[in-house]
């Protein structure tokens, strides 16, 4: 039998698995933004506002875990997880910029319950079905290592590279437009459509190439589906699995912490609202330059473990400098911590961002089963909950510390801002660290796997 060679991402597929992230680039501008266009701008209670993120959230976890099922049992011409970012494309633009559209003049009740619904038509259905399926689409397009950490790096340019620009942007295109409801409005309207064109494009650009085990010796060349239960049994018993969940929820903690917190941090502690501006734009170059040119070479020579460990040692350290920036503020403190928070992103992010494709395959060879929808949707679940965790308690610990919007903040508030802002995210970050030290080990395991499943696949030939 000769050696099989494992087919790796074209350009195009990379490109086009990079703008399948809009949709997450919109909702992490919307994790940034909403509750202060809630609090600031309609005029909603705090606690209430972070109340409703929660109870969301909560709801949303349910509805990732049907949709990593649905997507599984998807059968289409175009795969079935590509598919879903054509057939809702178009209603995930829409119902983003409808969130913005609460009726100023309606009773707190009513702007209340308009909120909840909005938000969970977006969140909890629309991208839950979007964020699931083109997670699940990397073990989809190719096996190869190299190849998935290029998909990852190209997510995370339009993804967290995009989220960057959308922080610098969006308050200077506010005030430009006068900074009322209608301007809100305007934005985010024309994000949508910026989502809804970037979901064709990805669904335009992408395919999916890697056939299952079961799929290729099967006469038929098909897969039986597994069961909603079988599934979860399956994920829950796959070690790498269990640690993407762990791992996800912990950067997504750090991240949605830092992110929910950042336009009370630089208005309030640094009193200045357009830092947002001027230091997500000085982040956007080390970031970029990070994903691009050392996340590679970082893979390469020291694999994924290790480039962990620096990017999540930079990251915290990093925060240390954000965090004794507000305390003092000091705003070049608080340049050099951005700076260098930027360039620990893609060694930290990259290989965690390949977690569940790796943990697809390390499935097949365990139990001969690929589960890419329920694989991605458990992880999407943690996302999601962690990022309900993280909104909330940015509008429970102002409301335990006495914020008032528009107002001088007193000091308890403003030491709760430094802390979403540093202290929380730096523990997060921690956390990471001491997970991978303990628990992974798949940059030696991972390669007699896939050589594993070819053999399965060819041993007939």
């Amino acid at each position: 039998m000769e050696k099989q060679t494992i087919r790796k991402a074209t350009f195009g597929e990379i490109l086009g698995f990079g703008l399948g992230e809009l949709p997450g680039t919109a909702n992490a501008i919307l994790a940034a933004f909403l509750t202060m266009f809630y609090t600031d701008s309609i005029g909603m209670a705090a606690g209430a506002v972070g109340t409703m993120f929660f109870l969301s959230k909560i709801f949303d976890g349910i509805s990732d875990l049907l949709a990593g099922s649905i997507i599984d049992k998807t059968r289409s011409k175009w795969g079935k997880a590509r598919p879903w970012l054509l057939w809702l494309a178009v209603p995930t633009g829409l119902s983003f910029a409808l969130m913005f559209w609460v009726p100023q003049n309606a009773s707190s009740t009513v702007q209340m319950v308009y909120a909840f619904i909005t938000f969970n038509l977006f969140s909890t259905i629309l991208y839950t079905m979007v964020a699931v399926a083109k997670t699940a689409m990397m073990p989809l397009i190719t096996q190869d290592g190299m190849s998935r950490s290029f998909l990852a790096i190209s997510s995370l340019i339009f993804g967290l590279g995009g989220s960057i620009l959308g922080y610098s942007l969006t308050v200077p295109f506010l005030m430009k437009l006068g900074f009322n409801v209608g301007a809100w409005r305007t934005v985010f309207s024309v994000y949508g459509i910026i989502v809804t064109v970037g979901m064709v494009l990805s669904f335009s650009l992408t395919h999916e190439n890697v056939k299952s085990v079961e799929a290729t010796v099967s006469e038929q060349g098909v897969t039986e589906a597994l069961s909603f239960i079988e599934s979860i049994k399956n994920f829950f018993s796959n070690k790498y699995f269990v640690f993407a969940l762990m791992m996800t929820i912990a950067v997504n903690l750090n991240t949605n912490l830092n992110s929910g917190s950042q336009m009370y941090f630089y208005t309030y502690v640094m009193n200045d609202a357009l830092l947002s501006t001027s230091l997500n734009l000085v982040n956007l170059i080390p970031t970029v330059l990070s994903i691009v040119l050392i996340s590679g070479p970082c893979l390469r020579m020291f694999g994924k473990k290790k480039s962990v460990f620096i990017g999540a040692g930079l990251s915290l350290l990093a925060c240390i400098l954000k965090g004794l920036a507000g305390m003092t503020t000091n705003i070049p403190l608080l340049v050099a911590g951005t700076v260098l928070g930027g360039l620990s992103v893609g060694p930290l992010s990259v290989p965690i961002n390949t977690l569940v494709a790796d943990a697809v395959d390390y499935g097949e060879y365990l139990t001969g089963k690929r589960i890419e929808g329920m694989g991605a949707s458990v992880v999407s679940f943690s996302q999601k909950l962690s990022i309900g965790i993280a909104t909330g308690a940015v509008g429970w610990i102002l409301q335990l510390t006495g914020y008032v919007a528009n107002a001088v903040q007193n000091s308890a508030t403003l030491n709760g801002i430094i802390a979403m802002f540093a202290w929380l995210p730096g523990i997060m970050l921690a956390v990471i660290m001491i997970g991978f030290l303990l628990v992974y080990k798949y940059d030696t395991e991972g390669k007699e796997v896939v050589a594993e499943l070819e053999r399965r696949k060819h041993g007939n030939e």
